[in-house]
């Protein structure tokens, strides 16, 4: 686990950021660390040891502190003689310039290392913040990935349960379709064989058909122009009899109307004198007050015609004059009020509030002077 969040830690990391540091450049491939074994950084358990027994320094050893180099050779150690002489008084002065030198050589590498020192902890801070970050985002990133794992193995769970069930479900209506499957065979198998019998039958009355129509074609070949020839002069000689048909028909329709209309008339003047012949005779049967009474009913059967016929011409006049009276009391002139006061019955039309206002405001116009 420590490894792969190393691994994740590194591949975060960007390492262009760091191409310009001169610190790291002057590192060169130290920091080339594999990051998969972290047992260098594990925090361990501090041995103690013993403490180690200090060491005599000889007298004839020399100790260099910055600033206080002249003082401490003094102090520890007794002055040495001045040489005498130019050679020596020489190799005195170059001596004491070698060790000025070296004095200001130390001086100067302390320095630098205090500065490289400084620099090391800045950026071993910086770092550090750094893999804290890194560190935090790798946890907050395990924490996602192990809520998106757990949803996913839920999902998982519900999608094997839905599977087996669809399994489950899938056999069952398997076996089923095979049922149906089989007795669609079945059922096709019996039809199928039913149309060939009806395909034979078929074939059969198609072969009768085909030779009829054979026969056809060789009668209309051979005898149907004969007989087509035939049929035309028949027909020519029908429409001939039929014409001189039509003429002797229509003299014998006229004649036959003529005696219908002579036969009609004898009839109905039969039957005029026989009704006329039957009244008088029961006329003459009658009463005379009888014959006044049928006589005055008659009158007033005629009468009683001739007043419906009045009353409808009366009813017609009657609409007409309603229609007229109408009119006229639409009419202005039929108002009273307005022909006795027409000062308070304008003619102007009412404003109704569907309509627009419009001010008719007489202006006073000034006489040009």
């Amino acid at each position: 686990m420590a490894a792969a969040w190393g691994k994740k830690a590194v591949g975060k990391i960007d390492r262009a950021q760091f191409e310009n540091d001169e610190l790291l450049k002057s590192l060169g491939n130290q920091l080339n660390v594999d990051f998969s074994k972290y047992d260098q950084w594990q925090r361990k358990e501090r041995v103690m040891r013993p403490p180690a027994p200090k060491k005599k320094l000889p007298q004839d050893s020399m100790t260099f502190k910055v600033g206080t180099v002249a003082r401490a050779s003094s102090a520890d150690s007794t002055p040495a003689p001045v040489p005498r002489g130019r050679r020596a008084q020489a190799r005195y002065e170059e001596e004491k310039r070698r060790q000025k030198e070296a004095v200001e050589m130390l001086e100067m590498r302390l320095r630098h290392a205090k500065q490289a020192s400084d620099m090391y902890r800045k950026r071993a801070k910086e770092l550090v913040d750094m893999n804290l970050s890194i560190a935090k985002d790798i946890e907050a990133d395990e924490h996602e990935v192990q809520v998106e794992v757990k949803r996913l193995l839920r999902k998982y769970e519900k999608f094997r349960g839905g599977i087996a069930t669809l399994n489950t479900n899938f056999i069952k209506e398997l076996s089923e379709v095979k049922c149906e499957l089989e007795e669609t065979k079945q059922s096709i198998g019996i039809k199928l064989a039913a149309l060939n019998k009806e395909l034979e039958e078929m074939d059969g009355k198609l072969k009768a058909k085909q030779e009829e129509l054979s026969v056809l074609h060789s009668y209309k070949d051979k005898e149907y122009p004969v007989k087509a020839m035939m049929i035309s002069n028949l027909h020519a000689e029908l429409e001939s009899v039929k014409n001189s048909n039509q003429e002797d028909q229509e003299e014998l329709e006229h004649i036959i109307n003529t005696e219908l209309s002579k036969y009609d008339k004898e009839r109905i003047q039969l039957s005029n004198e026989i009704t006329k012949k039957v009244t008088e005779e029961a006329v003459a049967l009658m009463h005379p007050s009888l014959k006044d009474m049928a006589l005055q009913n008659i009158v007033m059967g005629k009468e009683i015609e001739f007043h419906k016929a009045q009353q409808v011409d009366l009813k017609d006049v009657n609409k007409e004059l309603e229609e007229e009276i109408r009119v006229l009391l639409r009419h202005p002139k039929s108002n009273v009020r307005l022909q006795l006061f027409p000062e308070f019955f304008p003619k102007g039309e009412k404003c109704t509030p569907d309509m627009d206002v419009i001010l008719d405001i007489p202006k006073q116009e000034w006489l040009p002077i």
